[in-house]
């Protein structure tokens, strides 16, 4: 068993132990964590083993509708708004959690008495970005409230590619504050905050349930700012660990944070016994609908989520940072400068990915070279997207703006998706 629910006896332990996340891109650091917890804050299931939702205090956050098939998508509705789960842990964690960024340590310690509600086991915490969109071209926050199928609960699934799918990214956003909550001032306040930031901007704490999709526990306006400045959102991502058994010969144990895993005998002797298949919660309650948007947003947010990849533009930029990379040089580099065809595109949208993620000065020097030399050529809309999108955000700078220019002057497609995107820029 599990350490007991005395509250005298609530605790968050650092667990010395190493976790390869290189496979989820949009982590930055992590530290692995024991909590033995109130369970204020857990999954409940019903009909088989798949989650039907999660609950503070008894409130419902969010619902999820998932089918026997764990490789298919999963619907998703509201509940009833964190704000009346009556968290005094979490309004406790607000002055420290809303103040600039020191470091993930700081961090876990700033949110004990939030952490302390979760229900007992190992979970990962970890400096994440993550997009305010829910990966489906809605801005995070304008979602329904009824159940409505969530591509992001599932896996994404590459056409053109031998990895074939990908999942287990944890990198878009899901609401479970009302909109009745919201402070037009208060996204402002943190607009400055981001604007005058260097990388110690406050943090929003989000929880995964699986797949690419996080629901927010706080930081429904810093997801705002960053969604109109459009900007990913720096976040304290929590991963509950999962327990599993390899049944071939070994019989192997692992603790799993979604595509990351630990062998047992990796774990510190004085963890083991508690890494072992936990009882399901399980618990029906009748939720007719949810209560979370009832606000008619704004075009400058619901146009937001252009800004930001799609499901299966993550999944590319995955598959081609981790599962189907490629080596960079300086003639590969100069072949996609002056080929065109389909194959040397998809090379080009490599390079692009990966010095993106590697080096982001020398990603816009490779964006600049790439669209001046096929400004006049047959490029893909993907493509075309992807890196004017990236130079959409580098402002005041007179090459970019004339590349624009350009793209307006030549393009004789005034349906152009592209086109639409570029005009953004003097915005």
């Amino acid at each position: 068993m599990f350490f007991g629910k005395n509250k005298e006896k609530l605790s968050v332990e650092s667990v010395d132990v190493k976790v390869d996340t290189f496979e989820m891109i949009n982590i930055k650091d992590s530290r692995v964590v024991y909590i033995n917890g109130a369970g204020k804050l857990k999954t409940f299931f019903s009909d088989g083993y798949y989650p039907t939702k999660i609950r503070l205090n008894g409130i419902p956050l969010v619902r999820i509708n998932s089918p026997y098939c764990p490789t298919s998508n999963s619907l998703l509705a509201t509940g009833y708004g964190i704000e009346n789960a009556n968290c005094q842990e979490l309004m406790e964690i607000q002055k420290e959690i809303n103040a600039d960024f020191i470091s993930l340590e700081n961090s876990i310690k700033a949110m004990e008495p939030l952490l302390k509600l979760f229900e007992t086991g190992f979970y990962l915490i970890a400096e994440a970005e993550c997009y305010p969109t829910d990966g489906n071209g809605n801005f995070f926050w304008n979602i329904p409230n009824e159940f409505t199928d969530s591509p992001a609960t599932g896996l994404a699934y590459l056409e053109d590619s031998d990895t074939y799918c990908v999942f287990n990214q944890p990198v878009y956003l899901y609401p479970t504050q009302t909109t009745d909550c919201y402070n037009e001032e208060r996204v402002k306040y943190y607009i400055n905050k981001f604007n005058n930031a260097d990388n110690n901007e406050p943090r929003a704490i989000v929880y995964n349930f699986g797949g690419f999709i996080n629901f927010i526990i706080d930081g429904h306006h810093k997801a705002c700012a960053a969604a109109l400045l459009g900007k990913s959102l720096k976040c304290l991502l929590i991963i509950k660990g999962e327990y599993s058994k390899n049944y071939g010969e070994d019989n192997q144990i692992f603790l799993n944070f979604l595509s990351s895993n630990i062998r047992k005998e990796d774990i510190p002797i004085k963890y083991q016994p508690f890494l072992k298949e936990k009882e399901k919660n399980w618990g029906s309650i009748l939720i007719n609908e949810g209560t979370v948007n009832k606000r008619q947003w704004e075009n400058k947010y619901t146009n937001s989520s252009k800004k930001y990849p799609s499901l299966i533009e993550y999944a590319t930029k995955v598959d081609d940072l981790i599962y189907d990379s490629i080596e960079i040089t300086d003639k590969l580099i100069n072949h996609c400068l002056t080929n065109f065809d389909e194959n040397s595109q998809i090379k080009a949208r490599k390079i692009f990915n990966n010095l993106e993620f590697l080096n982001v000065e020398k990603a816009k020097d490779f964006a600049v070279r790439y669209v001046k030399a096929s400004l006049k050529q047959e490029i893909s809309s993907k493509l075309k997207l992807v890196i004017y999108n990236f130079l959409v955000n580098i402002k005041n700078n007179t090459e970019v703006e004339q590349i624009f220019i350009d793209y307006i002057v030549y393009n004789e497609d005034r349906d152009d998706t592209v086109l639409e995107l570029v005009n953004s820029y003097w915005k």
